[in-house]
């Protein structure tokens, strides 16, 4: 059995080599691609084969493409303040089919949606055990393949909706198991390395007919809020002074990451549809 300082080591290692290899990526994807003819929507990235782009901006790997119905995205991340703005606030894609850089007239996706409180949600940090709940710790010193248990459990406990925006005649909150085709999963892999899948019917995006069908589309990680999203609660102390502490079940999150999980990352980019 791995004791929790070599399964540390190995952690290491898998980023390492994960982050050389991202270095190699443009920092936004350069061409239309057409979608794996073998593609599933599992959170289980093996179809793709190498990614198309690394944005530096929100450390994401990612992949965009399309066949004839569908628009996907892929995303692997495993920067530790992104999975927890991941699992808190979700993936947000916006598409704007005039093909300028703009919200207005957009379509949006985001997802995961969480309807559960801080003290419910995948709030897991994986940079350090001082962020696990005492059964996680007890859980990865019995067993460190265990930790990957207990993210993808957390996680899809929690991850059950889509909200949408733009699209007439789809509801803004949808759940994961919808009608309207729109099919999203996310899972965790060894090396705790995120994995987010997403397919779009090309009939909701609005775009253009004709042959060039070029659109904007715009990948938000919002920051987290802090009093909503970690339950952080402030009180009035006798001198007057504000005193910030953590509300019961909540995980807390060391200081020095505090700018990287509250502050919003993003990145524009454009794509024409593969033929």
């Amino acid at each position: 059995m791995l004791s929790i300082k070599k399964t540390g080591l190995l952690l290491c290692a898998v980023l390492a080599f994960t982050n050389a290899q991202s270095q190699k990526l443009p920092n936004v994807q350069q061409a239309g691609l057409r979608a794996p003819a073998n593609i599933k929507i599992d959170g289980k990235p093996t179809e793709w084969g190498k990614f198309a782009a690394y944005n530096a901006a929100t450390s994401l790997r990612y992949t965009m493409a399309n066949d004839d119905k569908n628009l996907y995205l892929a995303i692997q991340a495993d920067d530790p303040n992104v999975l927890t703005k991941i699992t808190n606030c979700g993936v947000l894609l916006i598409i704007n089919p005039s093909g300028q850089k703009s919200d207005e007239g957009s379509v949006s996706i985001n997802y995961p949606v969480f309807e559960l409180r801080y003290n419910t949600k995948p709030f897991i940090r994986f940079s350090n055990t001082g962020g696990l709940l005492p059964e996680q710790r007890a859980a990865m010193a019995a067993n460190p393949d265990s930790m990957l248990n207990v993210a993808n459990k957390r996680l899809h406990a929690s991850d059950k909706f889509i909200r949408t925006g733009g699209i007439p005649g789809v509801d803004t909150l949808l759940s994961v198991y919808n009608d309207k085709d729109i099919v999203a999963h996310e899972e965790f892999e060894k090396g705790m390395i995120y994995n987010y899948e997403i397919a779009i019917p090309l009939k909701y995006l609005n775009l253009p007919s004709g042959d060039r069908k070029m659109f904007a589309y715009h990948i938000v990680l919002n920051g987290m809020n802090v009093d909503r999203d970690m339950g952080l609660k402030m009180t009035v102390m006798p001198d007057g002074k504000m005193a910030m502490t953590l509300a019961p079940g909540a995980v807390s999150i060391q200081s020095k990451d505090m700018p990287a999980v509250t502050s919003k990352t993003d990145f524009w980019g454009e794509y024409i549809l593969a033929k």
